[in-house]
């Protein structure tokens, strides 16, 4: 018997199993990660020696076991001639995405975070805040960090994002692995496929809700040497989880920023406009996604004119650029119960002491309250012991009319 009637007869074998469960190429093709190009090519013998890896996620998407698993099994390693072809996820051919400029600041927080993810730190890390304020950007740091050490392999998967290729089929997996156990038939394929390789995987910029709390565990029970770093707006609040709750940068380091992205200003015009550059930082909150929509309008606006549109209305501002934001704001502020009494009552920095005493909340009661709004973004640190209310979800409370952005204010550009 020739090589091209052995493919065809492991061609045959699979397309008859897939025949009898009742399913689709392009199902066999989600349900084991392959793609369907790739099913159709086995099934007509056109490709041959398909990798163990190969034989293996088909052969649970199928879920052949037994009788049907070993003739399967001996049907593929009998298959012989023509090229390898490569069908599952290369590990290696996913990196994490590169920044495309330095980050400004951080540095606490890329030591804690790295810290977190070391070798005898935490499995589960969550890294929360409100949307602008650098989740990513932080992360994309320290997995490029850890990428390029090359001690730990990382795989990166974005919410919203169809990537092609490989990219493609390892999203495609992940999500069938972490979905809910109704929808989630990729679990075993992924803790195969990630084995015992020391790996982090990003999941970045998800629902609160995903992934399933269970098959989170479930995966890195099973890989012990997996860590998991999500990227959201709230933790999933589950055993082992460490929460990294991002705060906004602090002053000098949200001056720097937005002197940088102010760039289009010329130095001798930021050196005259300095102090409405610090309060703009300020009024912002030293938000990285508000100071970086500000200053797109400093292409038509002088940042002194830019601060009194900030001054008016902080959110219209940067609602372009960062559209979530009101949303995500509105969203805390209606999850807040007790602690809408220390929102209303702090002004300026405050001590938890000085909020117990305003609140008349008893001071243990109080400090829970308190990182609860740390945990929504709503209050920021300002020192070792001191918090302040964002001015911007004190905005977003105000209930203001949009203000235009009057033509008169704009200048040649």
């Amino acid at each position: 018997m020739d090589a091209r009637s052995v493919d065809r007869q492991f061609g045959e074998l699979l397309r008859q199993h897939r025949m009898r469960r009742g399913a689709t190429q392009r199902q066999l093709a989600d349900l084991s990660t392959i793609s369907v190009r790739a099913i159709r090519d086995l099934e007509a013998g056109r490709a041959s020696r398909p990798r163990r890896d190969t034989v293996r996620l088909i052969a649970e998407g199928l879920r052949l076991s037994g009788r049907e698993l070993t003739s399967f099994e001996a049907a593929a390693l009998r298959a012989r001639g023509g090229v390898e072809i490569d069908l599952v996820p290369d590990l290696d051919a996913v990196p994490p995405p590169s920044a495309l400029d330095a980050l400004v600041g951080r540095g606490a927080e890329v030591t804690a975070l790295l810290d977190l993810l070391s070798e005898g730190g935490s499995r589960l890390v969550a890294v929360t805040g409100l949307p602008g304020v650098g989740k990513t950007r932080l992360a994309v740091e320290v997995a490029g960090r850890l990428h390029e050490s090359g001690s730990v392999r990382v795989l990166w998967d974005t919410a919203g994002a169809n990537p092609a290729g490989t990219a493609g089929r390892l999203r495609l997996l992940v999500r069938s692995a972490l979905g809910r156990a109704e929808d989630g038939e990729g679990l075993d394929p992924l803790a195969a496929l990630i084995g015992d390789r020391e790996l982090l995987l990003v999941l970045d910029g998800h629902d609160a809700g995903w992934p399933d709390p269970d098959r989170a565990l479930t995966l890195l029970h099973r890989c012990r040497r997996l860590r998991l770093l999500r990227t959201t707006r709230e933790p999933l609040d589950i055993p082992g989880e460490r929460v990294l709750a991002l705060p906004p940068l602090p002053g000098e380091d949200a001056v720097r920023l937005l002197t940088r992205l102010a760039g289009q200003v010329s130095p001798g015009a930021a050196a005259r406009s300095a102090d409405a550059l610090v309060e703009l930082a300020d009024r912002l909150d030293g938000l990285p996604g508000a100071l970086e929509a500000a200053a797109s309008w400093l292409l038509v606006h002088r940042p002194e004119e830019l601060l009194e549109l900030v001054r008016a209305d902080p959110l219209g501002v940067t609602a372009d650029r960062l559209p979530g934001l009101r949303g995500a704001l509105a969203q805390a502020l209606a999850a807040v119960g007790g602690e809408r009494a220390v929102l209303d009552a702090a002004g300026g920095a405050w001590t938890v002491p000085d909020a117990a005493r305003l609140t008349g909340v008893p001071p243990v009661a109080c400090a829970h309250l308190v990182r609860r709004l740390r945990l929504l973004g709503l209050v920021r640190p300002v020192g070792h012991d001191r918090f302040r209310v964002l001015n911007l979800a004190r905005a977003a409370t105000a209930a203001l009319l949009p203000v235009g952005l009057p033509l008169a204010g704009v200048r040649d550009s």
